[in-house]
């Protein structure tokens, strides 16, 4: 019966449709059936001997029952709610056809808003919001280990194992770390570096996914460390390195020189899960030992080895506070049964969003500040959009009442009303996306200067197209309805009695008026910051990194990736720093394990001597680097106190350090830190002294507040990796291939990676990034007082145009045109001041907010901007006032004889 009945409604809807669509091609045979009978009722009318008076009221019924009958049976054929919509949209084309000039303002001023938008949309989706490409990515959750001081969850592959075994909560738990290798498709062929991930053995199971070729991991896979040497392949690098090739399953390639079997291709569209990262490859994670630089990290036993990322699904009915529950009971028990590395550590379950969030505060923060500049030049626009309405409306007020007096329904008209402000914002939305296109061009000049598969993906994609649509139909709503009620609240005999429309009262003209005030102050406000963002990073830019960036080469070497044992490793890095420096043109040869402004700098704990700490804090983290004993000279850092590192300085003799004065201060104030020490990870170790304190730079990002950041010693703590940094007498660039001969002049197999001067990175990490944000806030500053200005300038000259009359008679009784333009001036310059001095005081609090956002501030120490202020008031008085002079001058120019006559 439901089966049938559906049937039978879908027959009936298709039919309407059909009768709507057809209805001009099958109306005329209506209306002629139609007459047909109604004739014959006049003409049996006639037979019966009527007169003249009752054949006029029979033609007169048989037109009003024509009409009726007719709409009547549209009624019954059709959908009338889809002619009404089809009518609705051809009637506010025409009311937008015939104003021009209002059409243009308005979708010009939706545009604007809403292309910011969609612009920031763009950009915030592509650094934090867009989804994972998994199935049903929002149940994906992270699971993982933290503490007290950090919000990011890491765990280790014991903490896996423990809670994969224990939690019931969940219907699969993953466990995987990104990586990199040296690459080689072939036997004896060059290696290259690449990045991809070491995963459990039931990740694409978990995941949802399925290889486009071959197969997935097994579970046995996951069982031994090191026994499956298999891998599967990402779909892009499968087709830049292999062609698409599909017979490469069962191939060999090798990473970091062991053989691995290709067992799948993972299909197009799966990147990973890393949001950055578009994994190259994937092997299991039981052959980290084998593939790690650090043959004694031991990856899968070390619980304080903490790099490895959990993610899995609920199972059905499951919510995430209860996962939470027994993720706390089993961090208790981890802590009891391992008290040296647990202790003081949560198990945490997040969203990957919140994971998101949490791992990138400032970069949430921004896009928040983003988001909102944006939905304030939206607000000005839906405000210029609403005035420019408000304004006609006593140009409507007698149509209006018109229709409703001939039975319009209330309803009816508001319905009619919000179409054309709905066509308005359809296409400023379409023009919008011209300005979103614009803004993703201008994205594109934000780029990771790395040679692995990092990816910032900026798209005008569909999900950005699906915002621009709802921000579009949200904001005919904000600037539409409240006119369009308005407009049906009058009084219908007033209007049709009145000579210029009714609705230009008191309550009207200050609705408009405060609207205008709102708009210049969000105004002011979107200027400070654009002015305090603008000043503020060309401030850092011309104070630079703190170092030069000039005629300075780097490049990337792993021997650990080629199984160099760290005795192998120590002697290349000496070789190649010994000829790199007789390589004609190198002034200066370093080694460093960081290189400053190419991302975050690896961290150390320390344990300084005789520093109280807070009750349960018993150590500090902070930022480090492992450099030789050139490296202060080749990158030109000054050392302000003691003396930089020296070849002395070996495993065998006392542990030594370089702090920056920043560190220096914090624990040592007022006194001389050489010769102060501390432990580093632990109170076992032996003591680090400190014989040098070097300059405080930047080392993250050019607008990062100054942070404390300690240098130990190249031949004391060598690492498996490290950058070659040269200082060059002439083009850095031109030492690129003579190095590159050195390395395979040492090992042939050597990979390089990041092989660029310190100018292009520093202009790629730091330039470019804050160029674009500079730009994007000066934007939407911009234009929020563009359409502020055309909103000052639309009252002002509505204001005058309903004052017509009253000038007139002013000037014919001896006003003078100086009175009359004062007069028109002071009512817009009132508002004008009243905007500034709201948008002034609004503008305090958030120059305070940017200051915590970007903590180096204008002045690089975080404080307010003094001089934005000022400026900007100065800005917008001038302007507002050019805005208000023009339709007074207009005003004060009327003919009094014109005045007189006008209506």
């Amino acid at each position: 019966m439901t089966w049938m009945g559906a049937m039978v409604t879908l027959r009936e809807w298709s039919r309407r449709l059909a009768g709507t669509v057809r209805r001009s091609r099958t109306d005329g045979d209506l209306e002629e059936e139609l007459r047909f009978h109604l004739d014959l009722k006049a003409a049996e009318t006639r037979r019966r001997g009527g007169g003249a008076e009752d054949a006029e009221r029979a033609a007169t019924l048989q037109a009003g029952g024509l009409a009726q009958s007719m709409e009547a049976l549209r009624d019954q054929r059709g959908l009338r709610w889809l002619e009404d919509l089809a009518r609705d949209v051809r009637y506010g084309y025409r009311m937008l056809v015939r104003n021009p000039v209002f059409t243009i303002i308005s979708v010009v001023s939706l545009a604007i808003g809403i292309g910011a938008n969609c612009a920031v949309f763009s950009f915030a989706d592509a650094l934090l919001l867009r989804p994972l490409p998994v199935p049903r990515p929002a149940e994906l959750l992270v699971v993982g280990s933290t503490d007290s001081l950090s919000g990011s969850l890491v765990s280790s592959y014991r903490d896996y194992v423990d809670i994969r075994d224990v939690s019931r909560s969940f219907d699969g738990l993953l466990a995987f770390t990104t990586s990199t290798a040296a690459f080689a498709a072939e036997a004896g062929a060059a290696p290259r570096l690449s990045m991809g991930m070491l995963v459990s053995s039931n990740f694409f199971q978990v995941i949802g996914i399925e290889p486009e070729l071959g197969r997935a991991f097994q579970p046995n896979e996951g069982e031994v460390p090191g026994r499956d040497a298999v891998a599967i392949l990402g779909h892009d690098f499968w087709e830049r390195r292999f062609g698409a090739d599909r017979s490469v399953i069962g191939r060999t390639v090798h990473l970091n020189g062991i053989q691995f079997t290709i067992v799948g291709v993972a299909p197009s569209g799966f990147t990973g899960l890393a949001q950055y990262t578009r994994s190259e490859f994937y092997v299991p994670l039981m052959m980290w030992p084998r593939l790690t630089a650090d043959p004694t990290a031991r990856p899968l036993e070390a619980r304080a080895f903490r790099n490895v990322t959990i993610e899995g699904r609920l199972k059905s009915r499951v919510t995430m506070s209860q996962a939470q529950a027994e993720l706390s009971t089993i961090a208790r028990n981890l802590e009891q049964a391992y008290p040296d590395t647990n202790r003081n550590r949560r198990l945490v379950v997040r969203t990957d969003l919140q994971n998101r969030i949490a791992n990138a505060q400032r970069v949430a923060t921004l896009l928040a500040m983003l988001t909102v500049l944006a939905a304030a030049v939206l607000f000005v626009a839906c405000a210029n959009v609403a005035g420019l309405l408000t304004s006609r409306a006593p140009l409507r007020a007698r149509e209006i009442a018109l229709r409703m007096s001939i039975g319009a329904g209330r309803s009816r008209v508001i319905r009619q009303l919000v179409t054309e402000s709905m066509l308005i914002a359809l296409h400023g939305g379409v023009l919008g996306l011209g300005v979103g296109y614009a803004a993703v061009r201008l994205f594109h000049q934000i780029q990771i200067p790395t040679d692995f598969p990092i990816v910032v993906a900026f798209e005008l994609d569909r999900r950005a197209l699906l915002v621009s649509l709802a921000v579009a139909v949200a904001s005919a709503v904000l600037f539409g309805l409240a006119p369009a009620v308005t407009s049906t609240r009058a009084e219908l005999t007033t209007v049709m009695k009145a000579t210029d429309g009714a609705g230009s009262g008191y309550r009207r003209r200050w609705g408009r008026a405060v609207l205008v005030g709102g708009q210049v102050a969000i105004a002011v406000v979107l200027l400070v910051v654009a002015t305090f963002v603008y000043r503020g990073f060309q401030r850092q830019l011309g104070t630079g990194p703190g170092f030069p960036t000039d005629h300075r080469l780097m490049l990337s070497l792993a021997p650990g990736q080629l199984r160099y044992s760290d005795a192998q490793a120590r002697q290349f890095f000496e070789r190649l720093s010994e000829r790199a420096q007789l390589v004609p043109g190198v002034k200066v040869a370093a080694l460093t394990r960081f290189m400053p402004m190419d991302g975050l700098p690896p961290s150390v704990t320390i344990i300084p001597e005789g520093f109280q700490f807070p009750v349960g804090k018993e150590s500090a983290t902070h930022a480090s680097s492992i450099v030789d004993e050139h490296y202060f000279d080749a990158i030109g850092l000054p050392i302000l106190k003691g003396r930089g590192f020296r070849a002395t300085d070996s495993a065998e003799a006392p542990r030594v350090a370089v702090v920056n004065a920043v560190l220096a201060d914090r624990y040592w104030p007022g006194q001389n830190p050489i010769g102060k020490r501390f432990r580093l990870d632990n109170s076992r170790t032996p003591w680090v002294e400190i014989v040098g304190v070097a300059k405080t730079s930047k080392y993250g990002f050019l607008i990062e507040k100054p942070m404390e950041f300690v240098y130990l010693p190249y031949r004391q703590r060598a690492p498996q990796s490290m950058f070659l940094l040269i200082e060059s007498a002439g083009d850095p660039s031109s030492l690129a291939a003579p190095l590159t001969a050195v390395v395979n002049g040492l090992d042939a197999n050597m990979p390089i990676a990041n092989v660029r001067t310190m100018d292009e990175l520093y202009r790629m990490r730091s330039v470019a990034v804050l160029g674009v944000i500079v730009t994007m806030i000066g934007a939407m500053g911009t234009m929020g007082l563009a359409l502020a200005i055309v909103g000052l300038y639309g009252l002002v000259a509505y204001a005058a145009s309903r004052r017509t009359k009253e000038i007139g008679i002013r000037i014919a009784i001896g006003a003078r045109r100086s009175d009359v333009l004062r007069m028109i001036l002071q009512q817009g310059m009132v508002l004008a001041l009243a905007g500034l001095g709201l948008g002034l005081a609004l503008s305090l609090g958030v120059a305070r907010a940017l200051a915590r956002i970007f903590p180096g501030g204008p002045g690089g120490d975080g404080g307010t901007d003094l001089l934005t202020i000022p400026m900007v008031a100065a800005t917008v008085l001038a302007v507002t006032l050019i805005a208000a002079f023009v339709p007074a001058h207009r005003a004060s120019r009327i003919n009094p004889t014109e005045a007189l006559h006008y209506e």
